[in-house]
């Protein structure tokens, strides 16, 4: 493998990625979009004509995989569908979403190139960067919170607590968002950022930004925030190194402590009001289960080979079937990565992504206990599949972000496990 001494162009672009590619989940996200996609647009073509494009990493080429079929389904599965790109609107749609889905895989072929040809350190710096990015929101965050009490002033944000009653509302306050628009799109950064926390902090300063960051979670009073946390710790639980036993004594301690928790907090706002909504999401009457529920309906009623190859790209707003299940429901996305996959690009886009992430999982299972950084990369992927059930962020430059991450993560692990034999 060969390392390149000099600070060159590509090493400035992926560094500033590693700072600005979270920023889609913000007000900022078409500035930010416009630059990142300037920025490795002409990147690439550099790259291309002068034939220094190369990559040997397997994981790359499972997202590409994964990413490319979902592509290419989809347009297969547009153009049967009649007069659906005949609209100049629809079609404009389309093409804006089929450039942040060429982003997406440009953005991946240039982090395998780049991580290629780099040092550790290059590497490590990147992290590094990522991690900045991470703690950027969480004392945004923090502040949010004394601008809320000291009345300070603030970016708007949907921090309100919608679907209660005036003294619910009043006794809440808001919930945490940083600069992110909701909770929702900020929970899947403050996971991301334990993962690379874990990785680039000593112990004792991981387990005080941990507590920092469960406080965080817990101000944004978000069911999707919580789902994502029980699910994305008992799976860091699972497949720790943690002795059998130990994990049993863990489980039960911790267990305990919920009881407790639950117990001495069951006439509070905070938990009715987190009951309410979840209850709300289990029956089926919240706007997002309503959406889940439309979709896949509509979905299942259509003709076969859109089932096989979908409806097309960004192609949810052109249909009107929903009026059928539905009065009023306006939506371009179902908030759902693999329900919007399951619509844009049929079973076949589905599968395709599903057999890229069955391998990704793979690999990065084997390389997982080699090294805490090995872990990270697993946990982060992970992660990566827990949210994609609440947001469905895969033309956005923070879902790119999360899979150069892992990227890095896993080439760092590698080196590190082939330097130890």
């Amino acid at each position: 493998m060969t390392s390149q001494k000099s600070f060159d162009l590509k090493t400035l672009v992926i560094y500033i990625f590693a700072l600005c590619g979270p920023l889609s989940t913000t007000f900022l996200d078409k500035p930010n979009l416009a630059l990142l996609t300037s920025l490795f647009f002409g990147l690439f073509l550099i790259s291309f004509i002068s034939n220094k494009l190369k990559f040997d990493n397997e994981i790359v080429k499972a997202f590409l995989f994964s990413y490319f079929f979902i592509l290419f389904f989809s347009i297969i599965g547009g153009y049967t569908v009649s007069s659906l790109y005949s609209s100049p609107e629809q079609m404009s749609k389309t093409l804006s979403r089929i450039v942040t889905m060429c982003l997406g895989l440009i953005v991946i072929v240039s982090i395998g190139d780049w991580i290629y040809k780099r040092k550790d350190e290059e590497l490590k710096f990147f992290i590094k960067l990522s991690f900045l990015a991470t703690v950027l929101f969480a004392l945004l965050g923090g502040y949010q919170i004394l601008a809320n009490k000291l009345g300070l002033p603030f970016i708007e944000t949907r921090s309100d607590v919608y679907g209660t009653d005036y003294s619910m509302r009043e006794s809440l306050g808001f919930r945490l968002t940083s600069i992110a628009r909701e909770p929702n799109f900020y929970s899947p950064i403050l996971f991301e950022s334990l993962c690379l926390a874990f990785a680039v902090l000593s112990r004792k300063k991981f387990i005080i930004f941990l507590i920092v960051t469960l406080f965080l979670m817990f101000k944004t009073l978000s069911t999707g925030v919580y789902a994502h946390a029980i699910l994305f710790f008992t799976l860091a639980f699972i497949f720790s190194r943690v002795k059998r036993l130990y994990k049993i004594l863990l489980f039960s301690l911790l267990g305990v402590a919920f009881s407790l928790f639950i117990y001495i907090n069951l006439d509070s706002f905070w938990l009715q009001y987190f009951i309410s909504k979840l209850g709300a999401e289990a029956s089926g009457s919240s706007l997002r289960s309503n959406v889940y529920i439309t979709v896949l309906k509509t979905f299942l009623e259509s003709p076969y080979i859109n089932v096989f190859f979908g409806h097309g790209l960004n192609s949810l707003t052109s249909f009107n079937d929903f009026s059928l299940h539905t009065e009023n429901l306006e939506f371009a996305i179902s908030n759902n990565l693999y329900i919007d996959f399951l619509w844009d690009a049929g079973v076949f886009g589905l599968l395709f992504y599903i057999l890229g992430m069955l391998y990704v999982f793979i690999k990065l299972n084997i390389i997982k206990h080699s090294s805490k950084i090995g872990f990270c990369a697993f946990m982060m992927f992970l992660s990566l599949l827990i949210s994609s059930l609440y947001r469905s962020e895969y033309t956005t430059t923070h879902f790119f972000w999360v899979l150069s991450n892992i990227l890095v993560l896993y080439c760092l692990s590698k080196k590190r496990s082939h330097d130890d034999t």
